[in-house]
Order: structure tokens, then C-alpha cells, then sequence
């Protein structure tokens, strides 16, 4: 009975480690930049704000990689040119920038994507903003395209697998239980 204990705590002990563990999550370098993205431009009286859809996208990025210090540091440092260009202008709105403007907002957002080896794009008339990474999953895309989904899927079944181990060594256990007791009677 002692060894059955043993090498069912054994075999517990390594189905354990085969449970995965998720360190998904913002650190304090992506709050930084996230909270650089919800900082306004002052445009003549007008705050503008990226719109809060490419933040929650940016944010869901962020939960699936782990941003340096120094990503942070020149990625607020890019965003915070890009929001003096745009107080600089002395426009009121986005929407009365040249097209030259529009061209140097994106560069901008261009700058601030490539530090996270990714490509951002626009449209000439600054609509159509899309974010990708290198194997061309899209990160940000303000086509009305739902924030995908991250963290755990349902394609990890250790815990159903360590579940139904436990559950059937605590039935065998039982059993052996039951047979001793037989046995000794």
C-alpha cells in the first residue's frame, strides 16, 4: 500500500508541473505607454485623444509580450513629439491637418511601432490605421475589427488531465481500500 502512495504522490507531483502558467499581464513599462496614449494634445483649446479603441488594442498586445524600460522610454519619448507636432500646428482638430500634417502623425506612429518591431500603417486622409507585427497578425485595426483574444484558449487540457488523474487515483485508492478490508476479514 506504502509504494501505491508513493508512486501515485509521484506521479501527481509531475502531472503537476505540466500545468501551464500564465504571467500574462501589464508591467509598469506598458502602463507607461498606455498611459502616454491616453494623455491628450491640447489643440487650441480642443483635447484630442487617441481613440480609446487603439489603446484597449495596444493594451491587448501588451498583455502577450514583456516591454523593456528602454522600449517604454523611446516609445512615450515618440509619442510625446508626435503630441507637440500636433499642439505645434495650430489646428483646432485632426480633422483641418494638410496632408503633409496627417503624413508626419503617421510617421510618428510608424517611429513608435518599430521599436516594438511592428509596422504601422494609415490612410492618406488618417483613417484606415493599421498596426502588424512580422507575421502580419494585425495588433491595431480601426476597421471596427474586434480586440482579439489572448491569454489562456481552451486548447490546454492539463488541468482536465490532472483533474481526472487525481480523481481516478483517489477511486483506485478506494478500491484498494476495500480489497484490504475484504481480505483482512
Amino acid at each position: 500500500m506504502k509504494k501505491f502512495v508513493s508512486i501515485i504522490s509521484v506521479m501527481l507531483i509531475i502531472f503537476a508541473s505540466f500545468i501551464t502558467a500564465f504571467a500574462a499581464g501589464i508591467n509598469a513599462n506598458e502602463q507607461s505607454v498606455l498611459n502616454q496614449m491616453r494623455t491628450p494634445a491640447n489643440m487650441q483649446g480642443n483635447m484630442v485623444y487617441v481613440p480609446s479603441s487603439y489603446v484597449n488594442q495596444a493594451e491587448a498586445h501588451f498583455n502577450t509580450i514583456d516591454m523593456t524600460s528602454a522600449q517604454a522610454s523611446k516609445i512615450n519619448s515618440i509619442i510625446s513629439q508626435g503630441r507637440s507636432f500636433l499642439e505645434g500646428t495650430g489646428k483646432s482638430s485632426i480633422n483641418k491637418l494638410t496632408g503633409s500634417e496627417k503624413k508626419t502623425i503617421a510617421n510618428y506612429a510608424s517611429q513608435a511601432a518599430a521599436v516594438l518591431n511592428l509596422s504601422a500603417t494609415a490612410g492618406s486622409d488618417g483613417t484606415q490605421v493599421k498596426v502588424i507585427d512580422k507575421s502580419g497578425n494585425t495588433i491595431i485595426d480601426d476597421s471596427g475589427a474586434v480586440i482579439k483574444t489572448t491569454g489562456a484558449v481552451n486548447k490546454d487540457f492539463s488541468a482536465p488531465i490532472m483533474i481526472g488523474f487525481v480523481l481516478v487515483s483517489a477511486v483506485c485508492c478506494g478500491l484498494l481500500m476495500i480489497s484490504k478490508k475484504a481480505k483482512n476479514s
